[in-house]
């Protein structure tokens, strides 16, 4: 018997989170490369933006683009 400990592998939000810890505006395109670069899970737009409605209002910012119809996201501390 083995052991080694397993990794629990992070869920959606914690993914979010992660990505968006940066302090810098993403569109959810934009998250959605970074959670499959950083952690190699592909993850839909739409989810992202369900568990971005799930995070506290006190810790999200969002703005539009410029010259774009496009939402960008980040987290503030």
């Amino acid at each position: 018997m083995s052991n080694l400990i397993q990794k629990k592998p992070l869920t959606q939000k914690e993914r979010l989170c992660r990505v968006l810890s940066s302090n810098r505006f993403l569109t959810l395109y934009k998250i959605q490369q970074q959670c499959f670069d950083q952690f190699g899970v592909h993850d839909s737009e739409t989810a992202l933006s369900a568990r971005w409605r799930e995070l506290p209002v006190s810790v999200k910012q969002k703005r539009r683009r410029e010259k774009c119809t496009a939402w960008e996201y980040r987290l503030v501390a």
